[in-house]
């Protein structure tokens, strides 16, 4: 098990995390021909946050396409962010050949921000580790990436029966809209934890967020940066254990980071990110 602050060691995953490259994709994303060659094969980072998840990890780890990836050209490592579970996910993990990076600091975001500088993939995908999310989806993620047709993906979600309830239906709607009209750009599902990046962008992005808004600052830095952003469909599966999200206090969380990211002075080119006020969603 590894902290996040301190430089990982060269992968020693089980050969299920270490996919070996086959051929390039011949067509773009979907069968459709004429987005262009691919640019080039790469290392994929599969990045999986989670705390608490020791009923849904071994389900969500076990489905992730590796051997299709391969077959497409890719290599790919497999990092879990670790939230400090009082559970096994961390043992799990690690015997199912992930990576496992302990957060420095409480919350999703400050996971995410934190150990971005140990991703070494090309491209970078993260998805929640509560089962929610059809892992079939990660090609089409990186479909768009590889193809240089878009910098940052969403996927944006396909709900299935008692996936999700009707308030967080209205509330996800509630907050995508409200993205859209304060960034000008349509934002087909702010809430969504499946999303795709080319690593130079990921890395560009002067995140500030903690806990939940963390979604909610991807788009939004994005859209500020004027950074290509595409969207893909995905299912949405009824959740394995229990959920850490609380509708009001974090929608009302999410809400805030979309505002105060649409008036923050973005940092010029080669000037130092901010580090995050206490008081950051």
């Amino acid at each position: 098990m590894t902290a996040a602050p301190t430089a990982p060691a060269a992968p020693t995953g089980s050969p299920a995390f270490n996919a070996s490259p086959g051929s390039a994709w011949p067509t773009a994303p979907g069968g459709s021909a004429g987005l262009g060659r691919r640019d080039r094969q790469g290392l994929v980072t599969i990045v999986v946050p989670a705390k608490n998840e020791a009923a849904a990890i071994a389900r969500t780890l076990s489905a992730l396409p590796l051997a299709t990836l391969g077959v497409e050209g890719y290599t790919s490592e497999v990092v879990v962010l670790d939230g400090n579970s009082r559970d096994e996910t961390s043992r799990i993990a690690e015997g199912l050949g992930a990576r496992v990076l302990l957060d420095a600091q409480p919350g999703k975001g400050n996971a995410m921000r934190l150990a971005r500088r140990h991703f070494r993939g090309d491209y970078v995908v993260m998805l929640d580790a509560d089962g929610t999310y059809a892992p079939d989806a990660i090609p089409r993620v990186l479909g768009p990436l590889a193809f240089g047709t878009a910098d940052v993906v969403m996927g944006s979600r396909v709900v299935q029966p008692g996936a999700m309830t009707a308030v967080h239906k209205v509330g996800n709607r509630i907050l995508s809209l409200s993205a859209a009209s304060l960034y000008g750009r349509w934002c087909p599902d702010l809430c969504t934890g499946l999303w795709g990046f080319r690593a130079s962008a990921l890395h560009s992005l002067p995140l500030q967020s903690r806990r939940f808004g963390l979604e909610a600052e991807f788009f939004a830095l994005a859209s500020r940066m004027r950074l290509r952003v595409a969207s893909v469909p995905v299912d949405y599966l009824p959740r394995q254990g229990s959920s850490n999200l609380r509708a009001v206090r974090d929608g009302l969380r999410i809400l805030r980071r979309l505002v105060v990211t649409r008036v923050a002075r973005m940092p010029r080119p080669g000037e130092a990110q901010p580090s995050p006020s206490l008081e950051t969603a």
